[in-house]
């Protein structure tokens, strides 16, 4: 596993959001994600390297998402708004995320009571 989180060989998927590109394990992607398990599973799907688009997502939100899909767990140094609270949520949607143990957005509020 650490392999894959460390190695930039391993990442073999590109995200795009506002024409940056960040890249990622697929490995890690079908884990947390199941948009992407069922993209890169499919026996009819392309596996080509396809670019998805999360522009809609702020920079910040973004930032949250991809650091979550790494780690499962939330940035310490990212402080938590109601506006990202609800972005997430629809990055959660988006992504149809895996809401495995701990869940993101219940790490999400709990930072938030606790800043507040």
């Amino acid at each position: 596993m650490k392999r894959i989180y460390l190695n930039e060989n391993e990442k073999d998927f590109i995200i795009e959001k506002n024409e940056k590109q960040y890249k990622f394990p697929k490995l890690i992607l079908i884990m947390r994600s199941e948009l992407y398990r069922g993209m890169f599973l499919s026996v009819t799907e392309d596996k080509s390297n396809k670019v998805t688009d999360y522009s809609e997502l702020s920079n910040k939100s973004f930032q949250l998402l991809e650091y979550w899909i790494y780690s499962n767990q939330i940035k310490k140094e990212i402080e938590i708004t109601k506006e990202i609270i609800d972005e997430i949520q629809i990055g959660i949607d988006y992504f149809q995320l895996n809401q495995t143990n701990p869940n993101l957005f219940d790490l999400l509020i709990n930072k938030f009571n606790n800043q507040n």
